[in-house]
């Protein structure tokens, strides 16, 4: 497997990075996630049909997109801070 950068994974700062970007793409998932499970137990205890799973879900993309947005951003920074110190 060949990285974005051009090298192989076998580095350790490349192997730390794509565990940091694994780790992002979990985060999204599981608030997506959680979102929808809260939105089910909402339809459960007030008798709705899938109304609050569709508003979890939503609330949960918004939630983990924001987040993912802003874990990239600050991930970018540290990058471009990394190089301008080398």
């Amino acid at each position: 497997m060949v990285l974005p950068t051009g090298n192989k994974p076998g580095r350790p700062d490349d192997q730390n990075r794509l565990w940091r970007l694994s780790a992002m793409g979990f985060t999204l998932t599981t608030e997506v996630v959680a979102g929808a499970l809260l939105g089910w137990g909402a339809d459960w205890a007030f008798g709705f049909e899938r109304t609050w799973v569709v508003v979890g879900a939503v609330a949960g993309v918004l939630v983990g997109m924001t987040g993912f947005i802003r874990s990239a951003l600050a991930e970018n920074r540290r990058i471009d801070q990394e190089r301008r110190g080398r």
